[in-house]
């Protein structure tokens, strides 16, 4: 099931892109509120914590259903359950037998924000190219701090922090509560003081000679 989510993810991440800026953080922000509104709220409305019951209920098994409707017996009436909706599933570090969870969109939402700052810094390579006739050197672009490094960084230190709250609390943490802010409150920051803010939160990839933006994908 890990695997089979793991794909699902990267094919997700490459198929779908986000056109700007603006599209991500509404995305991101909605998506934000969603999931605390889910695990932190519903059991005042539903007397039970919605995210977590349906994220830990196991589904039953199309190879056990079908036994029981053709009256087969052995192996196919025994099938496990399945572990649904899908999920990555990581074994706890202080308690044996539990597991932490990861819900895939918590992976490939911000993956997708991921992806268009990974975009938007070949774009700029690519428009410096153009103007400047030549390949940049290894100091003026590598040396640099990117958005897809600071994003990146910001990724991994959300989870981070995730983790080590819901260890903590012992409760189900919201992974999306400290992903969005930690990946992009710096990349906001970052566009702000590069001057980038604007081109990336309306129409990153248009060119100055009016090139189209699909010109630039990665």
């Amino acid at each position: 099931m890990d695997a089979m989510g793991m794909g699902l993810c990267v094919t997700f991440i490459a198929l779908i892109r986000l056109p700007s800026l603006k599209v991500s953080t509404l995305l991101l922000t909605g998506l934000l509120l969603y999931d605390v509104f889910w695990v932190f709220f519903s059991s005042y409305i539903f007397t039970t914590n919605v995210m977590v019951k349906v994220a830990t209920r196991p589904a039953e098994n199309p190879m056990n259903v079908v036994a029981r409707r053709l009256q087969l017996g052995g192996a196919m009436r025994d099938a496990p359950k399945l572990s649904l909706p899908a999920k990555l599933v990581f074994p706890s570090m202080h308690h044996q037998g539990h597991f932490s969870m990861l819900g895939l969109g918590d992976i490939v939402m911000p993956g997708l924000l991921l992806c268009f700052v990974l975009r938007y810094d070949a774009y700029k390579k690519a428009t410096l190219v153009c103007q400047m006739g030549q390949v940049p050197g290894p100091r003026s672009m590598g040396s640099r701090l990117t958005y897809f490094h600071c994003s990146l960084l910001g990724y991994f230190l959300g989870l981070l922090t995730a983790t080590v709250s819901a260890e903590v609390f012992k409760a189900a943490q919201p992974a999306l509560l400290y992903l969005v802010p930690f990946t992009l409150l710096p990349l906001l920051t970052m566009a702000y003081v590069k001057g980038d803010l604007r081109r990336m939160w309306s129409e990153p990839f248009i060119a100055p000679n009016g090139k189209s933006g699909a010109d630039f994908d990665v």
